[in-house]
């Protein structure tokens, strides 16, 4: 009864567990390539600079991109605005997020992006060989 029961529970393992898998492929080569990398991340609640506008330094050293990789960012926040933001000045190493002007909310953007949690959640795909 216990190897039957081991068994039972090996299978419905089995069949549950979601299989992940993906593939990065250059469309405008044509094939997968293992020198395209998919890397991602959320921001520290830190470093927020610029005033009204505000800005954030965000580090993908790590991501080892050779050339300027394509970026895409949100900003996460816990509060009840639907702010939005931009990626500017892409970089190998580096980007940087800008957060329309804050006038709107009635607090300077230092108090924002504590008071709301402010985060950065980014996705960025380029070469690494």
């Amino acid at each position: 009864m216990t190897k039957l029961f081991l068994l039972l529970v090996c299978l419905i393992v089995t069949i549950w567990t979601p299989v992940v898998s993906y593939d990065m492929k250059d469309i405008t080569g044509g094939g997968i390539s293992p020198c395209l990398r998919h890397c991602s991340g959320t921001s520290p609640n830190s470093g927020w600079y610029g005033g009204w506008n505000p800005r954030l330094d965000v580090d993908i050293t790590n991501c080892g991109f050779i050339s300027t990789p394509t970026v895409t960012a949100t900003l996460n926040d816990q509060g009840a605005f639907s702010l939005g933001g931009a990626v500017e000045s892409i970089g190998r190493t580096s980007f940087k997020f800008e957060v329309p002007d804050q006038r709107s909310l009635g607090e300077s953007f230092n108090d924002a992006s504590v008071n709301y949690n402010w985060e950065v959640e980014w996705l960025a795909i380029g070469y690494i060989c």
